[in-house]
């Protein structure tokens, strides 16, 4: 089985139309191309920026952005129309890998029409399409499709993506939640000796000993019956219940530090591949 080349989308989120068109998008890239779409979901933690954003980004063959309008800036000495932050941020990583990293990526901007050339945006040699209506955007994309001609990126074959939500109906006094953590091989080749560690704050389990800061989890590919890892392939790691509430929200006083939640994965002569999580970044108020 060989990875396929990845496509970050990155599209504005702020109205319904936004979200279509990057779905529009991603539908593309599926039904035209042997490519991977990856649709870059706004993230309302610095973990799914590190760990799903920043990690897909490093993955990734080829960077579509689409900017849409957020509004003008006036100010004494100048008039400013500008651009979603999000995609701004993210076409600054795109340079990143560019030019610091010297990698090859494929890039396609889109921006609505009317948007100021501003920030790092007026360094780099980018030629974006200017567009009034959605299917302006998909029109030009697909023949830039055809002409690209992508490959895998080599990175660290196994990585660790997380996500969390309410395991119980939302309670104003006390949230339930449930943690999640699969291992995703991004290599071409089967994985069958890897290792997963996970950090996760013993105050916010229930029953666990608190004398100990973490509560410390794991699992390799001798104690799993996914004893191998197939590229492109996701494997449950952990599923952790905790809670948060008024006696343990890490928030409730003002000088304490903040916890964090690490995932640790290896495999054989790799570097390990780390993320910390601070504990503010997976409950929701």
């Amino acid at each position: 089985m060989v990875t396929k080349s990845l496509i970050f989308i990155s599209c504005g989120q702020y109205t319904e139309e936004e979200i279509a068109l990057g779905r529009a998008v991603e539908a593309l890239v599926r039904s035209e191309t042997a490519y991977e779409p990856y649709f870059a979901e706004q993230q309302n933690s610095l973990d799914g920026l590190v760990g799903n954003i920043l990690s897909a980004l490093g993955r990734s063959a080829a960077f579509i952005g689409i900017m849409h309008n957020r509004g003008e800036i006036v100010s004494p000495s100048i008039r400013v129309r500008r651009g979603s932050v999000w995609i701004e941020q993210e076409v600054a990583i795109a340079a990143f890998i560019q030019h610091v990293l010297a990698r090859q990526l494929e890039v396609a901007l889109y921006l609505q029409r009317g948007i100021s050339r501003e920030g790092l945006r007026q360094q780099l040699r980018l030629k974006p399409v200017e567009f009034d209506q959605p299917e302006e955007v998909l029109d030009d994309l697909r023949s830039r499709l055809r002409a690209w001609t992508l490959q895998p990126v080599n990175v660290r074959p196994l990585i660790a993506e997380w996500k969390f939500d309410f395991a119980k109906p939302y309670d104003g006094e006390h949230h339930d939640y449930r943690f999640e953590v699969e291992l995703v091989n991004t290599g071409s080749s089967v994985l069958d000796q890897w290792m997963a560690e996970l950090w996760f704050p013993s105050q916010f389990i229930a029953g666990a000993d608190r004398s100990k800061p973490h509560v410390v989890l794991k699992l390799d590919d001798t104690k799993t019956p996914e004893k191998r890892i197939w590229p492109g392939s996701k494997v449950t790691a952990f599923e952790v219940d905790y809670y948060v509430d008024r006696k343990n929200w890490p928030g409730f006083e003002v000088e304490q530090r903040q916890p964090v939640v690490r995932i640790r994965v290896c495999t054989a002569n790799q570097p390990p591949w780390e993320v910390e999580i601070p504990f503010m970044d997976i409950q929701r108020f």
